[in-house]
């Protein structure tokens, strides 16, 4: 057992090691300035008491603008270590996620959504690696508590199935868990939710299955510690509950009933509900109340009353984004276990078996639905692993040992070298099942390219060594936060009020490219159209990132427009109706009205069509607030009205509005098309 336990721990080790070096190559996740800012609140008020940041180091003074850096400074985003571009004393060390607008002050009566705790623990990793011994960088000091999780799973999957089935199929458990490409990803940056729930899962199933073999209350009291550190993450912890109260019904019945077996799950399950409520000030004003407010997020963003049948998707993204050895291995295993269960009644591989099914069938089941892929059920991948490993052992006694171990490590010489290959890009593997990410593209699988904002930080690098002094940048259509500022140049001006459209200033525009994005916008729309990337990331051909130079060099073909001499309007209260009398490829519509006794628009939106019959509506909406091309500001406004196309084949144009919006105080309009 000690030799056990000392495998296990390297197994940790080496994962962590490794997990540690390539933390500088992935971005972050696009809900980081939500989860990083709230755990920065709540670990400020839990040292100190404080409901605002007034006790901590100066924030940046202002957002970086050209002439005036606000403070900032450009940490070097190859490198783990805090490695600023000015001298170290003279940035502080406060994060740039403690926000002196999100406090404990508004917190505490403005919260919901995931429970904090786990944003609280990764925001302590980076108080003391940035803040207090200024070794890790700001970025990356979070993140430390996500691999260290990670690392923690692998060597608790090496361990436990080496007791159980024997240290070849504890091995391959661990590797095949280790090689998980989600896995593998995601413990680098999805380090506040998802792979913390699966860790904290994973320990919960360990310490109860642990209680029940050895007969220890110690062991189900640990478990509530780790219910309340799953809970006190994500509420997927509730459905765990349909693994053990099953589990425990099938295999111990007259165990569940002794008096010390109530008593101290009682007091775990006691324990968990503290660490949960204490570790969340929100919920301490109204506890009843918020919680219930709690699980109606969870219903709102888990469920839809249109979805009647069963929800194959995450059973096919399970089987086109796991590795084919591991589907093998996995088959192999899931069948000899079965039959071993019905024969001998097997508690362990039954709890792995209820652990398997639970996840996957929470996101499965009628009503159900889950996006961006399966992150949200990953819990099942370590159960999933455990089979892989069982497998693996089969086929080794099979074969016979060695012949058996050379062929089952031969097969996992395929996903790593793949895995080398897109690296840090791992969670947008496919399988060639689909022909990898290509096929998945091609067959349009939902989802597919979804990376989650890793490869953000790829970018930088290419506009730190590659824009000029000065540049400006801009999302095609994310938020600012979703690249940490100091991972890029003090001197760029990044504002997404730098998109142009057909104006062409010269802004350098970036944006993760995924299912849906080329139609998301006109701008997303244009830069696909018109313009040639300058940086691609690109997996399996498949461009999952992209940058573009919005200017007339970089255009993928020249073009000229025409005014349109024969268009005809027809008012209505509500609409306007544009005929071209033939198909055109739009370029742009000019509206010039009058302000009078009329209404701004609040709201609006444009179609076009070919026959009048068939309509695609646009994307975007037409208000006094927004703006298709900030550059021009919002549309209309002022008197004028500007509607860009990108060359999409129409006759008419439709623009809906409120009745007496003074846009349908028409004066003068022009339509330009493309002559291509």
């Amino acid at each position: 057992m000690r030799s056990v336990k000392k495998k296990s721990i390297l197994a940790a080790l080496i994962f962590f090691v490794a997990g540690v070096i390539t933390l500088p190559h992935y971005g972050i996740n696009w809900d980081a300035i939500n989860h990083l800012s709230r755990g920065q609140a709540y670990l400020n008020y839990f040292l100190t008491g404080s409901e605002d940041f007034s006790n901590r180091p100066p924030y940046f003074d202002n957002w970086p603008e050209p002439g005036d850096d606000g403070g900032w400074y450009l940490q070097n985003p190859d490198n783990l270590f805090f490695d600023p571009d000015r001298p170290k004393e003279e940035v502080s060390p406060r994060s740039m996620y403690e926000l002196p607008t999100l406090t404990m002050a508004l917190y505490r009566n403005s919260d919901g959504g995931h429970p904090p705790l786990s944003d609280i623990l990764s925001s302590l990793f980076n108080r003391i690696l940035f803040g207090e011994l200024r070794l890790i960088n700001d970025i990356d000091a979070y993140r430390i508590y996500g691999v260290l999780l990670a690392a923690s799973l692998v060597g608790l999957i090496f361990y436990w199935v080496s007791e159980i089935y024997g240290g070849f199929a504890g091995l391959i458990a661990a590797l095949s868990l280790s090689l998980y490409p989600l896995f593998w990803a995601e413990s680098h940056f999805n380090t506040e939710k998802d792979v913390p729930e699966t860790v904290y899962w994973s320990f919960l199933m360990f310490t109860i299955w642990k209680g029940v073999e050895t007969k220890k209350w110690q062991w189900i009291l640990s478990s509530g510690v780790f219910f309340g550190l799953a809970l006190g993450t994500k509420f997927n912890v509730l459905f765990a509950i349909l693994v053990i109260i099953p589990w425990l019904a099938l295999t111990s019945r007259k165990l569940i009933m002794q008096k010390w077996f109530l008593v101290s799950g009682t007091t775990a399950l006691l324990i968990g509900l503290m660490i949960f409520v204490g570790s969340w000030p929100y919920l301490w004003g109204d506890p009843i109340m918020r919680i219930s407010e709690v699980g109606n997020f969870y219903k709102t963003i888990g469920t839809s009353p249109r979805n009647h049948i069963l929800n194959i998707y995450p059973l096919e993204w399970i089987f086109y984004t796991t590795p084919i050895a591991f589907l093998i291995l996995f088959a192999t295993g899931i069948y000899g276990c079965v039959k071993r269960i019905f024969a001998d009644q097997d508690k362990v591989t039954l709890l792995f078996l209820f652990w398997l099914i639970v996840p996957i069938g929470r996101v499965v089941w009628p009503g159900t639905v889950v996006y961006g892929g399966i992150r949200q059920a990953m819990e099942y991948i370590p159960a999933f692993c455990v089979f892989v490993g069982i497998g693996a052992q089969a086929v080794r006694m099979r074969l016979n040992n060695l012949f058996g171990t050379a062929i089952v490590l031969l097969m996992f010489i395929p996903i790593t070298l793949k895995l080398i290959e897109i690296h840090p890009n791992e969670n947008v593997y496919f399988n060639q099942l689909i022909g990898g990410l290509a096929g998945a593209k091609k067959h349009n699988f939902p989802y597919w390219g979804f990376s989650f904002g890793a490869p953000y930080r790829q970018g930088a690098n290419w506009l730190n060594e590659n824009a000029p002094m000065g540049a400006d940048v801009a999302y095609s259509y994310e938020l600012i936060p979703n690249l940490p500022r100091i991972f890029l140049r003090r001197d760029l001006n990044l504002h997404n009020i730098n998109r142009s459209g057909y104006l062409r200033n010269g802004e350098y525009a970036m944006t993760l490219t995924y299912q849906g994005t080329a139609e998301r916008s006109y701008y997303d729309m244009y830069l696909e159209k018109f313009i040639d990337p300058v940086y691609q990331v690109t997996i399996d051909g498949v461009a999952i990132f992209k940058i573009w130079k919005n200017d007339s060099e970089h255009l993928k073909f020249n073009w000229s427009e025409k005014l349109s001499n024969e268009a005809k309007v027809q008012k209505e209260n509500n609409r306007l109706i544009f005929d071209l009398s033939e198909p055109r490829p739009l370029s742009r519509l000019e509206i010039d009205y009058s302000e009078e006794n009329c209404s701004l628009m609040n709201e609006g939106y444009v179609q076009i069509s070919v026959d009048g019959n068939k309509w695609q509506r646009l994307p975007g909406i037409l208000s006094e607030e927004e703006a298709k091309i900030p550059a021009l500001g919002p549309q209309p406004k002022n008197g004028h009205f500007i509607e860009p196309f990108v060359g999409q084949e129409a006759r008419f144009i439709e623009i809906k509005m409120p009745e007496k919006t003074c846009l349908g105080n028409l004066r003068h309009f022009d339509i330009y098309y493309f002559d291509l």
